[in-house]
């Protein structure tokens, strides 16, 4: 799956709110299904959280919104205004493409969320996860 790294700086994004766990995936009757459990980040432990963001994309030459999970982890859920201005270290994105629909899916990750105060007050810690979001192609 190509990966590909963004300039958080020139990419705006706005947060809008939202902050959620990343459940952790698991094999059912031979079907993968999000479990209730929350996913962590493999090399520091800490748990995985969705911010979803907003931002401008251009599609063959029409600007439009759209919003997408951009996973972090931080020991506690990340506090983000809704509707202000966010910023990533180490953000990337993958895209796959469906082959059932033809839809794009963009897997958005970031190694901190820069600035983040967690629910207690203190800051968010670095590593990589990742958020999915879907396109039409």
């Amino acid at each position: 799956m190509p990966s590909y790294a963004v300039d958080s700086s020139k990419q705006p994004m706005v947060a809008t709110g939202v902050v959620g766990i990343v459940q952790e995936w698991m094999e059912k009757d031979g079907k993968r299904r999000p479990s209730d459990v929350q996913a962590r980040d493999e090399a520091t432990g800490f748990p995985l959280w969705n911010v979803e963001v907003m931002y401008q994309q251009t599609a063959f030459g029409r600007v439009s919104s759209t919003t997408a999970m951009v996973a972090v982890c931080a020991m506690d859920e990340p506090s983000v205004e809704p509707l202000k201005p966010v910023q990533f270290e180490g953000l990337g994105v993958e895209v796959r493409v469906i082959r059932a629909t033809g839809a794009l899916v963009e897997n958005w990750s970031a190694t901190a969320l820069v600035g983040a105060r967690s629910g207690k007050g203190s800051s968010s810690a670095s590593s990589s996860g990742s958020g999915q979001s879907q396109a039409a192609a």
